[in-house]
């Protein structure tokens, strides 16, 4: 269990919390922050807790949460510092959907690099089909955000789109990743060592990890488990991929053609086998183009929408056609102007 210590967690906001005491709960160093007292009231027994001082929530307002980020970020590196002092991969959890995590995701990343000169993973969830338009726009600013971070691992885009509650999405990336991290493999048919499991997490764009039991494994549900029934945002169609690792738990009962022929064929692969489980993770692949338009194309239709109702709110309650209201009232009477005799007389001239 020495691998431990290398890999850190940051979560920001609610989700970042939430995902990230499982990994606390395997011994694995952890921080989570929030920009909500009360939010953080609900981690229990999480060890490394940051309130970003002046905050009260941001109500999914990414610009706040960056205002806030901006008056605590010399707080939040020397916590990252201090409370992780081994650690050579971070990942950074936070909901592209939400405010404080959407608003401070991508920044930290950029910064955490930067001050650290480690590797930095980026793991976050897209909002469900049932958000309203603010958490798409949330979601649309924040990957324009992350399609410019040069620097940076692997992005771990997980998806509350699928049919699958929240809470369960956060445990089988918890199960995914903690088996690819225990690296648990090795035979004289081939073995991944920790240098590789380290290239997989520093390569950049997006990764899905797969986990299988020896007693469910095979080529059609390996496919089907990076592609369809899993919990990430569906991978492109364009074939696009760095890298692929597999440790298998039963020997050649998968077809790597087959996988590349239905996948994309990568730059190298890294194979090992007399795994505890089947333990795949594929690396490089492009960003979630299609899942993000529809999510940019959902929001561009609700604010459309939105908008007219504003307009339509802002209109009189009762228009302008008022004047049936004064119907019975009396015509009020005109004065009785004095005339002098010269008036009248002028009337004749």
């Amino acid at each position: 269990m020495t691998h431990l210590k290398n890999y850190g967690f940051l979560g920001i906001g609610a989700f970042g919390g939430n995902i990230t005491r499982q990994f606390e709960e395997a011994g694995y160093p952890c921080i989570v922050a929030n920009s909500s007292a009360e939010d953080l009231k609900q981690i229990l027994n999480a060890k490394n807790k940051i309130h970003f001082n002046g905050g009260s929530g941001c109500h999914k307002n990414r610009k706040k949460a960056k205002e806030l980020l901006k008056t605590n970020l010399e707080t939040l590196i020397n916590e990252v510092k201090a409370k992780m002092p081994e650690i050579t991969n971070l990942f950074i959890f936070g909901s592209a959907a939400g405010g404080t995590g959407s608003g401070m995701l991508a920044a930290c990343a950029k910064i955490l690099k930067n001050e650290l000169g480690i590797n930095i993973c980026i793991v976050t969830v897209l909002p469900s089909k049932s958000e309203q338009f603010q958490a798409y726009a949330n979601t649309v600013q924040l990957f324009q955000e992350i399609e410019k971070l040069t620097d940076i691992g692997a992005t771990f885009v997980l998806d509350n789109g699928k049919p699958m509650d929240k809470i369960k999405i956060n445990k089988i990336f918890f199960t995914h990743l903690s088996a690819l991290l225990a690296n648990e493999n090795g035979s004289d048919r081939g073995c991944v060592d920790r240098g590789e499991i380290d290239e997989l997490l520093r390569t950049r764009r997006m990764a899905v990890i797969s986990k299988l039991g020896k007693d469910n494994t095979g080529t059609k549900k390996l496919l089907a488990s990076l592609k369809d029934n899993n919990i990430y945002a569906p991978i492109e169609a364009d074939k696009v991929i760095r890298y692929f690792c597999l440790m298998n738990s039963v020997n050649n009962d998968i077809s790597i053609e087959e996988v590349y022929s239905d996948l994309g064929t990568p730059i190298d692969d890294y194979i090992g086998a007399n795994a505890q489980s089947t333990v795949c993770m594929v690396a490089g692949l492009s960003l979630p183009r299609t899942r993000l338009n529809e999510i940019m194309k959902t929001a561009q239709a609700n604010s459309e929408i939105i908008r007219s109702n504003m307009a339509a709110a802002e209109e009189s309650l009762f228009g302008d056609d008022l004047g049936f209201i004064n119907t019975f009232n009396k015509v009020a009477e005109k004065p009785n102007k004095t005339v002098s005799s010269l008036d009248i007389l002028n009337e004749f001239l």
